[in-house]
């Protein structure tokens, strides 16, 4: 498995970012002012998975998920640990790619090109 390298959009919360590096993960910021398509753009060169609270991420049709997309709905910060947490333990990096998530709190959601519904895998 290789080592999953996160790119967050400027809307994660720095605490939350401590985390992702204290559980050993390569997470950095992307640069502040980045378009959606920019950002997408970025991941895709570093081969980096987006975490952002940005819902438009889901549309895949507009945002293709390349390297992959982590969207996490604004909870608690304990409660965005505890599913990030989870669904680090559940899934590879391989399993990330090309695909869009959506992480809550009742569980996971991905999004794939060609599917016009979302598919719970929790």
């Amino acid at each position: 498995m290789s080592l999953l390298k996160i790119l967050a959009d400027e809307n994660v919360e720095s605490s939350l970012m401590s985390f992702l590096k204290s559980k050993g993960l390569d997470a950095r910021y992307a640069p502040r002012g980045l378009k959606n398509s920019e950002l997408l753009t970025l991941a895709e060169k570093e081969d980096r998975v987006i975490l952002t609270h940005d819902h438009d991420f889901l549309r895949i049709e507009s945002y293709k998920p390349v390297s992959g997309t982590l969207v996490l709905p604004v909870y608690s910060i304990a409660e965005m640990e505890e599913i990030l947490s989870k669904f680090f333990e559940r899934f590879a990096s391989e399993e990330i790619k090309g695909k869009a998530f959506l992480l809550t709190k009742e569980g996971f959601f991905v999004f794939r090109e060609g599917e016009e519904k979302h598919t719970s895998v929790s």
